[in-house]
């Protein structure tokens, strides 16, 4: 399969979860936040935006001015705010199955960045990689205490925590993090993670069911399947790169805007999946050309021009480039084909 390529979406479901905190402190959150209540999409699979996500948690922060607020929210989490995700961690049989299939199915509720366990000789470490994305503090925040907090309430022993690495400016006050947690806390770390006790592994969870897990397995690998993967970055890229020309000669710059990603994210992105930003422009640029090129109604330089070039002549080379023929001597076997 293809490489994941993530949507930077959080789910409705998991959303919902500060709309209830607000409405639990007594206050109306379609007016707090300005929005109305997130319903979940038939599929399960739609949401908002990372970004739209650390607005909302800024918004309750300011209005309840409450510095803490991710710590609060992200402690009220249920199996229901998760999905099917919560569905399928809530019966596996020990802490490692859950685990395991956390990093397997993560994007079904966090699919912003990739996460990563690694097994240590005495530790295991969560980390989350940061390459394409950055996540705002109170996002990570949230999603740290909601993972600590499901994991709580699943396990039949207590969690042995050792530490918790945070990116972000560190907070005036670390204590109430450490206090939860139950560990140092760590800000402005290069990667975030959490780590704890290998022993953890063998715990057992509270309601094991091997025959839920296989059903739940199963439909959470569907969702997964029809979540998107490079070779669908690469038809959205040609898609936009032939929007783009038709206001000249595209710029890498301006295609990750449309993408939402960063020059440099793109760049890594297009490497992986085998291509470049020029291989794919030339790809649109001689796939358009050749239909153009049948149309007798368009000049050759009018061709040039919709293909983003400035005159005809680099678009002339080009095209001798890739197929060996200039567009005329293209042209003129067309009209063979189409007389003969």
């Amino acid at each position: 399969m293809s490489k994941p390529l993530h949507r930077k979406i959080i789910p409705a479901t998991y959303v919902q979860l500060l709309f209830e905190y607000l409405e639990g402190q007594g206050h109306d959150p379609e007016k707090v936040l300005g929005e109305t209540w997130p319903t979940p999409d038939a599929t399960g699979l739609g949401g908002i935006n990372v970004e739209h996500w650390q607005t909302l948690l800024e918004i309750a922060k300011d209005y309840l001015n409450d510095p803490l607020i991710s710590l609060h929210v992200g402690q009220t989490i249920t199996a229901r705010h998760l999905g099917v995700l919560g569905a399928v961690l809530s019966a596996c049989d020990n802490f490692f199955s859950a685990m395991q299939r956390f990093e397997r199915y993560q994007r079904l509720i966090f699919d912003v960045v990739p996460a990563n366990i690694t097994i240590m000789s005495d530790y295991v470490e969560l980390t989350w990689d940061i390459e394409e994305d950055i996540a705002g503090g109170l996002v990570d925040e949230t999603g740290r205490t909601v993972m600590v907090q499901f994991g709580r309430s699943l396990l039949r022993d207590k969690d042995i925590i050792h530490v918790v690495h945070f990116i972000h400016e560190k907070p005036e006050d670390t204590k109430p993090y450490e206090e939860y947690f139950g560990c140092p806390v760590l800000f402005e770390q290069p990667v975030p993670l959490i780590r704890f006790g290998l022993e953890m592994l063998n715990f057992p969870l509270k309601s094991p069911d091997a025959n839920l897990v296989a059903i739940l397995d199963k439909h959470a690998d569907q969702l997964l399947e029809s979540l998107p993967h490079e070779d669908e970055l690469i038809e959205q890229v040609r898609k936009d790169i032939a929007h783009l020309l038709h206001n000249g000669e595209p710029k890498i710059e301006q295609l990750a805007d449309r993408l939402h990603f960063s020059r440099r994210t793109l760049q890594r992105r297009l490497i992986e999946a085998g291509t470049s930003f020029r291989k794919e422009l030339n790809f649109v640029r001689y796939q358009l050309a050749q239909s153009y090129l049948k149309d007798p109604r368009l000049q050759i330089i009018e061709i040039a021009l919709l293909l983003g070039y400035a005159e005809h002549s680099p678009f002339t080379r080009a095209y001798k480039e890739w197929s060996g023929k200039t567009p005329q001597q293209q042209r003129d076997e067309y009209q063979v084909e189409l007389l003969s």
